[in-house]
């Protein structure tokens, strides 16, 4: 992407059209991949900035590792996700999901342990933490409030 003849920003790619090398200004995104095509690593001319991906052998992302946090998760047999733990400096927070049978996710149990929901019926969720949904007689979501 060019301003006249002056590059804006630039792309390198690998020969599977992967961006590989990103420059814009004095900076370099590099970014690198495992053998089986999911992000490894992104370093960007700056060792505060730099992360490193980790996944488990069902291809799930478990770890995102930079200098000033680390994030891991946590999944069920089935593959859901289960939990995020954040820790950094004078940070150390763990979310729990809950899901019902079919996927949905349910309230945290953590921060709702009045709740009873155990699954939402007819497979329709009807809240969640920011949102109303309501559906039709046939349904279909018809309003999200």
């Amino acid at each position: 992407m060019k301003l006249g003849d002056t590059p804006l920003v630039d792309f390198t790619r690998d020969r599977l059209h992967r961006e590989t090398l990103r420059s814009f200004g004095r900076y370099e995104l590099t970014t690198a991949y495992t053998p089986a095509g999911q992000l490894q690593r992104q370093h960007l001319n700056s060792l505060l900035s730099d992360r490193d991906y980790t996944w488990n052998d069902n291809g799930e992302l478990i770890r995102i590792s930079s200098p000033r946090q680390t994030r891991s998760y946590s999944y069920s047999t089935t593959g859901r996700l289960t939990s995020v733990h954040t820790t950094a400096a004078n940070l150390d927070i763990r979310i729990p999901y809950a899901t019902d049978p079919a996927g949905n996710r349910l309230p945290d149990p953590e921060l709702h342990p009045d709740s009873t929901l155990s699954m939402w019926p007819d497979n329709r969720i009807a809240r969640d933490a920011h949102y109303l949904y309501r559906y039709d007689r046939y349904g279909r979501l018809t309003e999200k409030t």
